[in-house]
């Protein structure tokens, strides 16, 4: 009958559906007006009618059975099983609703009181018997009943031969099974009996789409015949526009889904693909609220889970998505998708162990998968293992040969095992060979890497002349030439790159810099705000623009106000955010830092970078039980990190609770025994607990578990030192000294031989190492240090000078040769210290420098503005007020002076130079 034939329709999509949702006339009359709004496709005014129906008349079994119906064509499948429940209840006929709530509890996956309840119910009407099987037939696969599934389909068919939803799941099953030919078929006999059946042309469109190999048109075509005959056919839909995506045909993709929602709007299928479409369109946050709100319908839904799982990854909310791709896998442990996301998260984590075992159960099943292959070769790659990794590459090549992006990565893999030449041959060959990119791109990198500039621009002109049009190859130029020194050459090839694009930000930032470099930073913000005047939102502008201010001399709130608009433009973006809280921390502003970073973190609750400046902000400002809620929040997110352990450990002993330190200490090293920071962290807690014996077993682990590094043995020194026994300090740092990249420490042990007393033996030390090093600046700078400490100041120019020959841009040797030349009488030191002021601006102890040497120069109203500049930068540090008060002094302005020094007299004995600051009062009169 009629009403069955379109209740079997609306049944085959609810085997489709991959979501489902929580959602005055007469009888006659208001289910008439029902009708017709459904034969108009109006589903929200047939629902109004219904229920304007069951108002009057609560016990209308058909007003119940209809809207039972009409709520399950919209996805709410709990609520018309409700209303279906009662139409049977107030008498309707069982051979109308059996089949619908059958059909129902099947796509809420309740299978077992299905078959429990209506298992061996016999309608009486062929037609709706038919239907009751097909759904007792997928209750039976789902519960993998193989034998009664296949027997429920021959029931169906045998009360109705040839009937068109047991068909087409007999044709699933045999595609499921591998035998794709009848499953074609009988689905080819099935439109052959009915060319009109849209549920068939889906299947069909589905059945092409897993042949092998895939031919996309015919699949597309059926599709779209499908939905010609039932424009609402939601799972056609899905199909049509999963397809498109995967052809990256995103304007057809976007028409299908306008359709879509124009016919459903509110199908959890519909909300799918508008968060899909978010998430493709960079709104990861209205991706999120979708897929959250989905959630709760479908907790386990694989693919839902995938999805919010992928904005958590546009988020930087790493922990969440890692909890909700895990999700996904435990919901589909067989299904390779869940999977493979999975395993690139704990790529891009660094965590190449856990996308080794994430991937396991694919790669040891069946036949190999070349995707699989490269994930699999990637995490070995990543693990140091470049052998096996080969293997993987060259295995995923032998299955996609013409696959270039393969060969490329099995060449990069030799690399690893140090056959440079031979693997850069055939990543040079595999260039020439492939219309892409991505192996030119490898060369590049690699050339550039090993300091091969002219092999790498070989390789860019290569690029080029596959992508002639686009502005890469030129930027490319433009950095090499940088990194050459040749700024002139950088500009025309940025300049280049931008008459390609205009709008290429890369370059634009790039010239930028070269305007900062030539000293026009006013040419470089005219640029960047060219940008803004273009696209008012552009973050990275902003972001530009407020680098651009710090550096050269910009206010805080200057530099503020530029990443106020870029979090502006960019509300999801963590960098605006955390560039704001670290702006405010760095300038000592912890009421405003503490502000931008509870600000961030309401935005972003989840992002553990924003959450981990909100608690070092929380302990800087003294409120350390808010600090440390903070951080075991953080150790919530990511319980497997001991970085969260890191920041406990701080805070419980800025707190002085040692026990509690201790416990985060023992599980951070149980989770990371081998990480460098938890290892210092153990360190420091043993020598806090006066127990150098465990603390230097830590460093002995240390120097077993990187026996080439000096590390383990400056952590040694530290630990003789900290007892002052600096012969046994300088022993352990002659021993880091033999180590591959331990130069830096030729200061340290220098100072420990003159801690220890060892003056002519830390003399030979340092001329020996000066032979050896004569362009270490560091140490130059050092012994600089070191002669001005003792008062050598003669000395101290002269290394400081040296310093200035091979690093002329050196602050700290610029400053101390500033402060020098004053404390000697000697010209020159303005000029220094303003350059040293320049290179790094807001620096109050530079500052300081530049007002002392203004000072000197009797350019005192210049001294006396910046030191109270300085003053307001740091009101901590004590002796920048008394040099103002001196400088006032110098300038007359004794009233200035005397308010200055009252303020410093206030804390008595507490300010180590309270003599000196009485003194300058006696001197005053006061």
């Amino acid at each position: 009958m009629a009403v069955v034939a379109r209740v079997s329709t609306t049944l085959w999509i609810s085997t489709l559906l991959v979501l489902t949702a929580c959602g005055g006339g007469s009888e006659k009359e208001l289910l008439a007006s029902a009708h017709g709004y459904l034969a108009k496709n109006d589903t929200a005014a047939a629902t109004i009618e219904l229920k304007n129906l069951l108002q009057k008349e609560p016990k209308s079994a058909a007003g119940r059975f209809l809207l039972g119906k009409v709520l399950f064509q919209t996805g709410n499948a709990a609520g018309a099983e409700i209303e279906l429940r009662r139409a049977l209840e107030a008498g309707h006929a069982k051979d109308e609703v059996l089949p619908l709530l059958a059909a129902v509890m099947v796509a809420q996956k309740n299978f077992a009181p299905l078959l429990q309840q209506y298992g061996k119910e016999e309608l009486k009407e062929s037609a709706a018997a038919a239907e009751l099987h097909t759904q007792l037939a997928m209750a039976h696969q789902a519960t993998k009943a193989p034998e009664a599934t296949d027997a429920a389909i021959e029931s169906a068919l045998k009360r109705v031969p040839g009937y068109p939803p047991a068909m087409m799941l007999k044709a699933r099953l045999k595609a499921s099974r591998g035998d794709a030919g009848s499953a074609k078929a009988l689905i080819d006999e099935l439109l052959a009996a009915k060319p009109d059946h849209a549920p068939a042309w889906g299947l069909k469109g589905e059945l092409l789409l897993q042949a092998k190999p895939t031919d996309l048109a015919p699949a597309l075509a059926a599709f779209r015949e499908a939905l010609r005959l039932q424009p609402d056919m939601v799972a056609a839909h899905g199909a049509l526009i999963s397809l498109l995506l995967d052809q990256r045909d995103f304007e057809a993709a976007d028409i299908q889904f306008a359709a879509l929602k124009k016919i459903l709007p509110q199908h959890p299928q519909t909300q799918y693909f508008e968060a899909a479409q978010a998430l493709r369109k960079d709104d990861a946050k209205r991706t999120k609220e979708i897929t959250e709100l989905l959630l709760r319908g479908s907790p386990q839904n694989p693919r839902l889970l995938m999805l919010a799982g992928q904005a958590e990854v546009k988020l930087n909310a790493m922990p969440q998505a890692e909890a909700l791709l895990a999700k996904a896998v435990q919901a589909a442990p067989q299904a390779a998708p869940p999977r493979i996301l999975l395993a690139q998260l704990y790529l891009g984590m660094g965590q190449a162990d856990k996308a080794m075992a994430t991937l396991k159960p694919l790669l040891g099943s069946g036949e190999p998968d070349a995707d699989l292959l490269v994930l699999q070769g990637r995490a070995q790659l990543m693990s140091g293992d470049a052998k096996a990794a080969e293997a993987s590459f060259s295995q995923a090549a032998k299955l996609k040969p013409e696959d270039k992006r393969i060969q490329a990565s099995a060449a990069m893999a030799r690399l690893g095992q140090g056959q440079g030449e031979t693997a850069l041959g055939e990543l040079e060959t595999i260039a020439k060979a492939d219309a892409g990119t991505s192996a030119d791109l490898a060369l590049i990198r690699e050339r550039l890497r090993a300091k091969e500039f002219d092999a790498a621009l070989k390789a860019v002109d290569a690029l080029a002349a596959k992508r002639p049009k686009h502005p890469l190859p030129d930027l490319l130029r433009a950095r090499i030439a940088s990194v050459r020194n040749d700024a002139a050459g950088a500009r025309k090839h940025f300049e280049l790159a931008l008459g390609k694009d205009a709008t290429f930000f890369p370059a634009i930032l790039g010239l930028a810099a070269l305007d900062v470099a030539d000293g026009k930073p006013e040419a470089a913000r005219a640029r960047l705000e060219a940008v803004l005047a273009r696209d008012a939102g552009n973050a990275k502008a902003q972001m530009a623009l407020a680098e651009l201010a710090a550096r050269s001399g910009g206010t805080q709130e200057e530099v503020a106000t530029r990443l106020n608009a870029a979090i502006k433009a960019q509300p999801n973006a963590v960098g605006p955010r955390a560039a704001l809280v670290d702006l405010h921390a760095s300038a000592g502003d912890n009421k405003l830092a503490l502000a931008a970073a509870q600000s961030a973190v309401a935005a972003l609750p989840n992002n553990v970078e924003l959450m981990d400046r909100l608690g070092r902000i929380q302990q800087i400002t003294g409120d350390l039980n808010q600090a440390i809620s903070t951080f075991n929040k953080m150790a919530a997110l990511e319980p497997k990190s001991p970085r969260p352990q890191l920041r406990l450990i701080e805070a419980h002993l800025a707190a002085k609770n040692n026990e509690a330190a201790g416990a985060s200490v023992r599980r951070a090293m149980e989770l990371a025994p081998a990480n460098l920071d938890v290892q210092r962290a153990g360190i420091a807690l043993a020598m806090r607990e006066k127990n150098p014996t465990q603390a230097l077993a830590i460093a002995r682990r240390v120097q077993a578990q990187l026996p080439d590094a000096p590390l383990g043995h400056v952590f040694e020194a530290e630990i003789e030192l900290s007892q002052q026994k600096h012969d046994a300090a300088a022993a352990a740092f002659r021993k880091a000294m033999t180590k591959t990249g331990s130069a830096e420490l030729a200061p340290r042990l220098h100072q420990a031989l003159l801690s220890g007393k060892k003056a002519a033996e830390a003399q030979q030390m340092a001329e020996a190492w000066l032979k050896s090093h004569p362009d270490d600046a560091r140490f130059i700078l050092h012994l600089g240090d070191t002669a001005l400490g003792q008062g050598q100041l003669v000395l101290a120019e002269t290394r400081y000078r040296e310093v200035l020959r091979l690093l002329p841009d050196n602050v700290l040797a610029l400053n101390n040769l500033a402060y020098l030349l004053v404390k000697q009488g000697k010209p020159g030191a303005v000029a220094l210290a303003e350059k040293a002021v320049k290179l790094a601006p807001n620096r109050a102890a530079l500052m300081d420098t530049l007002a002392l040497s203004y000072a000197d120069a009797k350019e005192f109203s210049k001294a006396v503005a910046l030191q109270t500049q300085v003053v307001a930068l740091a009101p901590e540090v004590l002796d920048y007020r008394l040099g103002l008060a001196r400088m006032q002094m110098q300038s007359g302005n004794t009233s200035a002076a005397r308010t200055e020094l009252k303020k410093l007299s206030i804390m008595g004995k507490d300010y180590p130079r309270h003599e000196e600051v009485a003194q300058l009062l006696k001197t005053l009169g006061s």
